[in-house]
């Protein structure tokens, strides 16, 4: 009895030992996802070649998405994003929309115009509306903002910019596809195949609807690169227009050697959680073709 009675023993230890192991590792997820991710910041660098443009040095473009200032990601937390931003030292600078997280509850407008205003950027800084920049009768506010920041907002529009060595750039930017009204006839009619094109939608699933279009690069966020993943599962939950691209770089088929970027985003939405998924500024390096190795 002495000896079934130690082996059961051993047996309620055995499980009591793993519950309390899952459980300690299940409060370690829980503020790792809830205090730490979602405070960290990083920058992730990808390379882009393309045939379009000779460059003795790779162009900079800096990309962030979805801030979604509020209660959970304060203008102390954005202004870290700033700084970092202009350490990049960027050519060009592209905010793929979702500015604020809630329009109706949100009340430092000026506070964030003057930190947008300390981008620098050689060339310029352009952006796009998302779907939380439309909501809450936010349209104006955000129109507001961009101009005051010194930013260039396109909606269904583009820009072609001169770079130092005359060659030229085309950056076309759409409306939100959700609760904006995007027309991309309009948007792409002036658009020269001959050119480096570079396509701004917040939302990255709008690639199947233009990838027949002559264009190099997409950067896209909305989808927050799932905001949880989990191991060997991935992102669980992604948003309408944000389900088929999710984070990270894809080469884009039937297309003329397109690339879309989607940009994990910065702040969260509808949950203050991040996991296995760190906010993210991207700085995708632009190089010749003469230049790959």
């Amino acid at each position: 009895m002495r000896g079934l009675f130690g082996v059961l023993c051993r047996i309620i230890r055995g499980v009591l030992g793993v519950i309390f192991t899952i459980i300690l590792l299940a409060v370690c997820a829980f503020i790792d996802a809830r205090y730490i991710e979602p405070k960290l910041l990083m920058v992730k660098k990808q390379e882009i070649i393309t045939n379009k443009l000779i460059l003795n040095e790779p162009l900079k473009i800096v990309q962030f998405s979805d801030v979604h200032l509020g209660k959970d990601y304060t203008l102390t937390d954005f202004k870290r994003v700033i700084d970092k931003v202009n350490a990049l030292e960027p050519d060009l600078i592209i905010f793929t929309g979702d500015l604020i997280d809630n329009n109706k509850s949100f009340n430092e407008e000026e506070g964030v115009a003057a930190l947008l205003k300390e981008l620098r950027a050689t060339y310029g800084k352009f952006a796009v509306y998302g779907n939380h920049d439309h909501g809450g009768n936010g349209t104006k506010r955000y129109a507001r903002m961009m101009a005051a920041s010194g930013f260039i907002l396109l909606k269904d529009s583009s820009e072609t910019i001169t770079l130092e060595n005359g060659q030229k750039l085309a950056i076309i930017g759409i409306d939100d596809i959700i609760l904006g009204r995007p027309n991309l006839e309009v948007a792409f009619k002036d658009i020269e195949a001959s050119v480096f094109n570079l396509f701004i939608s917040h939302a990255p699933d709008v690639v199947d609807k233009v990838k027949m279009q002559p264009i190099d690069l997409q950067l896209s966020g909305h989808s927050h690169g799932g905001q949880v993943r989990l191991p060997f599962i991935g992102a669980p939950f992604t948003p309408p227009q944000g389900q088929k691209y999710i984070k990270g770089l894809y080469p884009i088929e039937e297309s003329n050697g397109m690339y879309l970027y989607v940009n994990s985003g910065i702040g969260t939405s509808q949950l203050p959680y991040r996991f296995m998924n760190m906010p993210e500024i991207t700085l995708l390096l632009v190089s010749s073709k003469a230049q790959d190795r």
